[in-house]
């Protein structure tokens, strides 16, 4: 089979191949934003395990769309490192098929599916994080809730829609305000026609650096990493809020393509890759939080440390995926 340009390859070593246990006839594809240097690593690791695989490389989107136009002819066998609400849409889809591996014992229920299919593995927490040199934990805020309290007016900045990130925590946001047919509240739309007016609204990065270089924000709303990568680069010292009612975590997926023709091999990978075994050599290789407790609980130190930092809010991105879009175009043309 052949593939765009864009699509990059990461290939096991022919030597690794040769020396694993075991021989495919072909190779597993597996479609995955994970590139660079990981891709090769993880490669690398499969091959020596006895799984060749082909890692096929591409933004999240872009895969997310082309696995929806392969549909009739999927090209993939295997899928993973897309988010919630992505893998939450391509099940829907019909693009999966269950399979419980072996890893699943044990795994906390909002990392699994109640059908099977997506399983989770690694996680990044939405974190709300504050500049501890300028506002003390007291007067931090304990919920997501408390934002719009008049407190914190111009506090904390809201990014672009089209971040992830932000999309993370708007959905998270409005998580909190279901009716009993999963539709958003008039509290909640009143609550983040709120949450916008207290906020500092922003298009670009360089913006919302600004915010927190002249002081104006003391409170970060990004992912984990990003809440300290930001502090480092401005100098201040960071802590995360552990919310009442969770945070919410985006955490990436692992599933098996429906019509996939090596369903055994498959199969195998798929147990092979969200074991404790190579999930905490992953954390130890690139410092990433998986979400399994026997992983955490074999990954280093620092990684263990953070990984219990937070508390996931419980979110069924299955039934938030197919509304998340009209909700975000609600907010974009009527409250932001």
């Amino acid at each position: 089979m052949t593939f765009p340009a864009t699509l990059r390859l990461a290939t096991a070593a022919s030597a690794l191949a040769l020396a694993a246990a075991t021989v495919q006839a072909d190779p597993l594809v597996i479609y995955s934003p994970q590139g660079g240097d990981r891709a090769v690593w993880i490669a690398e690791q499969a091959a020596a395990a006895g799984h060749e695989i082909e890692i096929l490389n591409a933004g999240g989107g872009e895969l997310f769309d082309r696995l929806l136009a392969e549909r009739a002819n999927p090209q993939a066998d295997v899928v993973f490192g897309l988010v919630d609400a992505s893998m939450a849409t391509l099940k829907a889809e019909g693009l999966f098929q269950a399979y419980v591996p072996a890893w699943a014992d044990g795994l906390p229920e909002v990392y699994k599916g109640a059908d099977g299919m997506v399983h989770k593995f690694w996680q990044t927490p939405i974190v709300i994080a504050y500049n501890a040199d300028a506002l003390a934990a007291e007067d931090a805020p304990k919920a997501w809730e408390d934002l719009t309290d008049p407190a914190y007016k111009g506090r904390y900045v809201i990014g672009s829609v089209a971040w992830q990130t932000t999309r993370a925590y708007l959905a998270g946001i409005l998580a909190r305000f279901l009716d009993e047919n999963g539709d958003v509240t008039q509290e909640g739309w009143d609550f983040m026609a709120d949450f916008y007016a207290n906020g500092i609204v922003v298009n670009d990065g360089d913006a919302k650096t600004a915010a927190f270089q002249s002081g104006e924000a003391v409170i970060d709303l990004n992912w984990f990493g990003g809440a300290f990568r930001q502090a480092d680069s401005l100098g201040y010292a960071v802590t995360l809020v552990d919310t009442t009612g969770g945070t919410p975590f985006i955490a990436e997926g692992i599933a098996i393509m429906d019509g996939t023709d090596q369903l055994d091999d498959a199969k195998a990978f798929v147990d092979w890759f969200g074991s404790a075994a190579f999930m905490s050599a992953y954390a130890a290789q690139f410092g990433q939080a998986p979400v399994h407790p026997d992983a955490i609980a074999a990954s280093p130190t620092e990684v263990q440390e953070k990984a219990l930092l937070v508390q996931p809010q419980d979110i069924d991105w299955d039934a938030i995926a197919p509304k998340l879009d009209g909700w975000l175009q609600k907010i974009e043309l009527e409250i932001r």
